[in-house]
């Protein structure tokens, strides 16, 4: 027993310390034109890939598998209630994706009191047809990160960055109210988004706290209640020092052994391993741009081990926000 534990405790610590993999290959696969921010990511099941800007209402479809593809608009939200940006965007059911849409003021990164809206996007419907209004939420200033509740269909979570919870909105009936809340949720007097990204798998929430710097998980009941102890999977300090989680996404198995990518400013993507914790730190300072997001292919096997990060951009000297954008990394 003593050499079991001895040798269970020597596995851990290299697990660890050990020697990342080499980077991977980066493919740049599109760059907006100047002041698009780019914040969220979601992959349709024929490997197009859906992108959300807060700088502009329009919900963007690229088509990474050819060369040089373009950024369609699939549909402007400027109208009728003056939307600035989208914000989150998750898939609800097979090819239908809800999104937040806002006025957004970007510089607090919170929307303007009473703008803040949920609707989806059906893609099994005509294009007349596509798009509808869920509800309007009137009482935070910000859905960060949204995801399917993982095993009741009829709810969509947000996790809101300014009052530090996670909301509930039911998408037959608009009704919408917290699930809970945390102070392991908030953000800090120094740092203003406090739970960010979010993903949803088996009976738990996976999410990070960009402020407080780490990734976490929380079981959740039915109607989205917490029903165990926020759980802490890793450290953004321990990546590296100047190291900001945003947004993941998963590559678990259904015991949630695997891998936890985190898109993080301001040049990194993060692969956590569960469930002892070691990081996976791939630093790009050229490619990786304020990293926001991020989203595994569908479709092909190679599609299916490419992670595709969006990039916020960089500011020049005038404030012109550039190099917005996707690239592919082939893990």
């Amino acid at each position: 027993m003593k050499l079991l534990l001895a040798t269970l405790a020597l596995w851990a610590s290299s697990a660890l310390t050990q020697t990342p993999p080499p980077n991977p290959p980066i493919r740049n696969i599109y760059t907006f034109p100047p002041n698009h921010f780019i914040e969220n990511i979601a992959v349709r099941s024929n490997s197009r890939l859906l992108l959300t800007s807060m700088s502009v209402p329009h919900l963007y479809s690229i088509n990474p598998l050819i060369p040089n593809p373009a950024a369609d608009i699939i549909h402007s939200f400027a109208n009728p209630n003056n939307a600035t940006g989208i914000s989150g965007i998750a898939e609800i059911a097979p090819d239908v994706f809800a999104v937040i849409v806002a006025d957004w003021d970007l510089f607090a990164t919170r929307a303007i009191p009473g703008t803040l809206a949920v609707w989806t996007v059906n893609f099994n419907k005509a294009p007349s047809q596509r798009v509808k209004f869920i509800t309007q939420v009137t009482n935070t200033t910000i859905f960060n990160g949204i995801a399917r509740h993982p095993t009741n269909p009829t709810l969509l979570l947000a996790a809101d960055s300014a009052l530090g919870a996670v909301w509930k909105v039911n998408l037959l009936t608009g009704a919408h109210s917290v699930a809970f809340s945390s102070p392991l949720l908030t953000p800090t007097a120094t740092a203003h988004l406090g739970i960010n990204g979010l993903k949803a798998q088996g009976q738990y929430l996976y999410f990070t706290n960009s402020a407080q710097g780490y990734l976490g998980r929380v079981k959740i009941g039915w109607n989205g209640e917490q029903v165990g102890a926020i759980e802490v999977l890793s450290s953004a300090s321990d990546a590296g020092a100047d190291v900001v989680y945003d947004d993941i996404a998963l590559d678990l198995g259904h015991g949630g052994s695997g891998k936890v990518w985190i898109a993080s400013h301001p040049d990194y993507a993060v692969g956590v391993t569960l469930p002892e914790g070691s990081q996976w730190v791939v630093k790009n300072a050229t490619k990786l741009l304020n990293p926001t997001a991020c989203a595994f292919g569908r479709g092909s096997a190679k599609e299916r081990t490419t992670l595709y990060v969006t990039n916020g951009g960089e500011f020049l000297p005038d404030f012109t926000l550039v190099n917005e954008g996707v690239v592919a990394l082939d893990l």
